[in-house]
């Protein structure tokens, strides 16, 4: 969708990206101008120095004059003066002046510059090139009413006319260089050569043009055996060098000194002096006076090297950023998880059409936009790497939201901002485990009905629950009215041990607490056992692709499980494995060893001082009741290696727990 949605904007704003498109190409152009090939031009600029010694501007037509015979005398093969001189000097010397500069226009082989626009005809002329039009004149193609030109005598005397206006583009950088002008008039269409287009064809010595027309409007033109092909409006593309055009001083020629650059030149005569020039921006150079524009024009029209884009470039630069964006999106997939790779293949795919112009650019002069498909790329992939944002953080949430139903709100936070694979694979760590149910669940389950055994055991978990979040542990499963619940996984716990005691103490008291008021509610009071154990465990998740669990697995778990049930038969509601006193901080004793299903031997067992205190106080009890009613004497659990317990008519044994 994203990539249709890129695909329309690009066809319905192709017009506004076209600054964005030109800049482009002017970058290449920047980076490589065109090679400089021969080019005959020489520019004989009126200058600062030709003005402090003949005097200011407007100069007396017969110093002009001079000027030109002086190039000619020189060598040069065409002189082009790109003046336009529309009024007479009505003065003495004026008068004399204009006579003397038609007469040099008229011996040599010089070309003026006239100016169409829609403003009104300032001189009459017509153009002094021959024209032949293959195919039909565009309605479409604008034309133009008005001409200035300079004095009918100048422009009779000359070979030839052209146009020196120039058309740039809206950001005010001039790109491309008109070569042919349409003129509206009263007698029917005109058709003008630029200033650059005719001093080529005084030199080339023809006597006019053969233009080829479109459905769109100019196609090409030819002239002495050249084919140079045009855009719609009768414009080439300029394509510059970074060779400055060579120049000449008109006071060197006027002070009788020739220049040999000038043999078989095309001299163009420009007025330089400050302020009496105006300078364009160009693709290359932020300002460039018209002169050099015309001898680049021409330099480009004698080299045949012209840019143009092709007619299919609209069609490649979108296919381009199809397949672009289409291989970005189906390798977001495998590079998900790899930025350096998917840095790198967006780079790449970003670059590749940059290349593609620049060799098009420099080996065919054919231009196409690579900025556009890169953007949109670059756009493509941006909006891959939001959506795979996204992604991560839903994941992120759904796994905060999943952890938060068996880990403390401080352990979620602290997992939430932590890298969240390091807690999706399985690893061997040393953990504290406990586990805890509830004392004759078995036989009070049959005494209730379903809605009091959900409420005794939601009654029970729910203390469990907060009693071991409380303390950061992380809840493994519910198992009917059992929880089991360990330490030190995910995340490092170095007091783990401690952690899970006091979790397994508060949890005793907080039954015995609550025991009043829930039984002041209609419900029986409750027991538990509580059992923990440390030792080395897998965690992690464990189970399929389609269900798993994050828990623990291994001996220590199992051990603990066993252990639980040894609660009823020490009478202490607390028991700690041989793990877990192995690496107790705070005091321990034995409460007796039992012989436990799955493990070899008898497996000791303790617990802490104030259970077994408690404990022993109970068995004197029994003791005495013993006593008085058998006279035998009964078994008392404190802390030898191995405890016997048997009812009083029972010859004392070790029990096994299975």
């Amino acid at each position: 969708m994203l990539v249709l949605l890129l695909l329309a904007c690009h066809l319905a704003f192709d017009g506004p990206l076209s600054r964005l498109r030109e800049r482009t190409y002017d970058f290449y152009q920047f980076l490589a101008p065109r090679q400089a090939t021969s080019n005959p031009v020489v520019i004989v600029s009126i200058d600062d120095a030709s003005l402090r010694a003949h005097g200011r501007w407007p100069w007396n037509r017969g110093l002009l004059a001079d000027l030109v015979d002086g190039i000619t005398e020189s060598g040069a093969a065409v002189v082009g003066l790109a003046l336009v001189l529309p009024e007479a000097d009505t003065s003495p010397e004026g008068i004399a002046g204009d006579k003397r500069l038609a007469a040099a226009l008229a011996k040599n082989r010089t070309a003026l510059a006239v100016s169409v626009g829609t403003e009104a005809t300032v001189s009459e002329a017509e153009p002094k090139a021959g024209w032949s039009i293959v195919g039909q004149v565009p309605d479409t193609l604008p034309g133009f009413t008005g001409l200035t030109g300079s004095l009918a005598e100048f422009s009779n005397a000359a070979a030839g006319l052209g146009v020196i206006r120039t058309l740039p583009d809206p950001d005010g950088v001039l790109r491309h260089v008109p070569l042919l002008w349409l003129r509206n008039t009263a007698h029917g269409v005109q058709l003008w050569p630029s200033f650059a287009l005719e001093l080529l064809r005084l030199n080339a010595g023809q006597d006019g043009y053969i233009a080829r027309m479109n459905a769109a409007g100019f196609d090409a033109l030819k002239m002495a055996g050249a084919i140079v092909p045009l855009e719609p409006e009768g414009s080439m593309r300029l394509w510059e060098t970074a060779t400055d055009t060579p120049r000449v001083s008109a006071s060197t020629i006027l002070s009788g000194h020739g220049d040999p650059r000038l043999r078989d030149a095309i001299a163009i005569v420009e007025l330089s002096a400050v302020g009496l020039t105006q300078y364009v921006p160009t693709p290359t150079r932020p300002a460039r006076p018209g002169a050099d524009i015309h001898a680049d024009a021409i330099g480009q029209m004698l080299a045949g090297r012209y840019l143009a884009e092709p007619t299919h470039a609209r069609m490649v630069e979108r296919l381009w950023f199809l397949l672009s964006a289409v291989v970005f999106i189906g390798l977001s997939g495998a590079l998900a998880g790899r930025v350096v790779l998917g840095a790198l293949a967006v780079a790449l795919l970003a670059v590749t059409p940059f290349v593609f112009g620049a060799l098009e650019y420099s080996l065919q002069g054919a231009l196409y936009d690579p900025l556009q498909p890169a953007l949109a790329t670059i756009m493509v992939a941006g909006f891959e790497g939001y959506t795979l944002y996204r992604r991560s953080e839903q994941r992120r949430s759904t796994l905060t939201r999943q952890f938060s139903q068996y880990l403390s709100p401080s352990v979620v936070q602290r997992l939430a901002s932590s890298d969240t694979e390091a807690i999706l694979s399985g690893e061997k760590r040393e953990i504290t485990i406990l586990i805890s149910d509830i004392r004759g669940f078995t036989t009070m389950s049959e005494q209730l009905d379903t809605q009091e055994i959900a409420k005794v055991v939601n009654h029970f978990l729910g203390i469990a629950t907060d009693e071991i979040l409380k303390r950061d542990g992380t809840i493994d499963k519910f198992m009917g009215d059992a929880v089991l619940a360990f330490w030190n996984a995910p995340l490092d716990q170095p007091d783990h041990r401690e952690r899970g005691l006091e979790a397994g103490l508060a949890l005793i008291e907080r039954v015995k607490r609550e025991n009043a008021a829930f039984t002041a509610d209609g419900y029986r009071s409750i027991a538990i056992g509580v059992a923990i154990e440390t030792g080395i465990c897998s965690v992690g998740n464990f189970g399929s692709e389609r269900r798993f669990d994050y828990t623990a697995i291994g001996s220590p778990v199992n051990r603990a499980a066993r252990l639980e049930s040894t609660t009823k038969k020490l009478g202490i509601p607390l028991v700690l494995g041989p793990g877990f006193a192995a690496g107790a901080s705070m005091p321990v004793v034995q409460a007796g060893a039992f012989e436990l299903q799955g493990f070899k031997g008898e497996v000791p067992v303790f617990t802490v001082p104030e259970m077994q205190i408690a404990h022993q106080g109970m068995s004197r009890e029994l003791e005495s009741q013993h006593g008085e009613q058998s006279g035998a004497p009964a078994v008392v659990v404190g802390s030898p290696p191995s405890v016997q317990i048997a009812p009083p008519d029972v010859a004392p044994r070790t029990r096994s727990t299975r």
